[in-house]
Formats: structure tokens, C-alpha cells, sequence
């Protein structure tokens, strides 16, 4: 059966725009997600049966927890903070899947919505992160990270 899962991300990047001109974080971690998803839906919902649900799986973070979403500033106009836009999209994706779920639920679809944390994953989103943190990353990822 179907699974939907899309780990393309940014995370602490400089403050910049993306092609269509939303803040990067947001355009990339959020609204890429969201319209992917909701692109594919009626296919997934197609796809799924009563014994076997289709699955979208949507990749956050536990920095969702520190995120605060400005609803009159989702573009990070007013102060841009890297840590800030990265916690806003990944909030944004966690409130989103929980409604899509509720929303699924509701119509009795078999397509389930899920969140996760990967935990700490040795990728290349660390490149935006201080020389310090890249060299505990480089002294540490080999026991901490997956």
C-alpha cells in the first residue's frame, strides 16, 4: 500500500527566500509538505482499504515543542531567528498532520496521518550550525546519532 513520505528539509539556515518568496523554513519544511500532501490525497485515499490503510508520515522534530506560530508572521518578517522560523515550520507540520488525522478520521478514510521524530540523524542539515557544534557533531555522531 501507499506511503507517503517526503524527508526533504532545512534547518537553521541564514535568513532567505525561497523561489516563490516565502521564508525558507517555512516554504520547505511546511508548505512543501502540505501541498505534496495534499496533492496525492485522493490517490492515497483510493489506495487505502479497510484492512490496510494507506499511511502519510510526516517528519518533525522535537524542537516543535519550543515553536511559537505567528499566525501575523509566518514569514518571519518582523525578526528573523534561524532556531525561531525552524521551530515555527516544525509545529506547523505537527498541528497540520493532527488535524489532517482528525479531518481523515472524520470521513472515515483509510489514509492514517502520522508525525515522528527521527531522533538525531547524522545529515546534512547540520550545515548551518556553528564550527563549535559541528565539531562536537563530528567528535559525537558516531555514538549519538543515527
Amino acid at each position: 500500500l501507499p506511503l507517503l513520505s517526503s524527508p526533504a528539509g532545512v534547518m537553521l539556515v541564514p535568513e532567505k527566500k525561497t523561489e516563490d518568496g516565502f521564508e525558507e523554513h517555512f516554504g520547505l519544511n511546511y508548505l512543501g509538505h502540505f501541498l505534496l500532501t495534499n496533492l496525492l490525497l485522493d490517490t492515497l485515499e483510493q489506495s487505502g482499504t479497510h484492512s490496510h490503510n494507506a499511511r502519510i508520515i510526516t517528519v518533525s522534530s522535537a524542537t516543535h515543542y519550543v515553536g511559537k506560530l505567528h499566525l501575523n508572521d509566518l514569514q518571519s518578517r518582523c525578526s528573523y531567528s534561524p532556531h525561531g522560523a525552524y521551530a515555527q515550520s516544525k509545529l506547523a507540520l505537527v498541528l497540520f498532520t493532527y488535524r489532517l488525522q482528525r479531518l481523515l478520521t472524520a470521513n472515515g478514510s483509510h489514509v492514517t496521518a502520522n508525525v515522528v521524530d527521527p531522533g538525531v540523524v547524522n545529515t546534512e542539515l547540520y550545515k548551518h550550525v556553528s564550527w563549535v557544534v559541528k565539531v562536537v557533531k563530528w567528535m559525537t555522531a558516531w555514538l549519538f546519532f543515527k
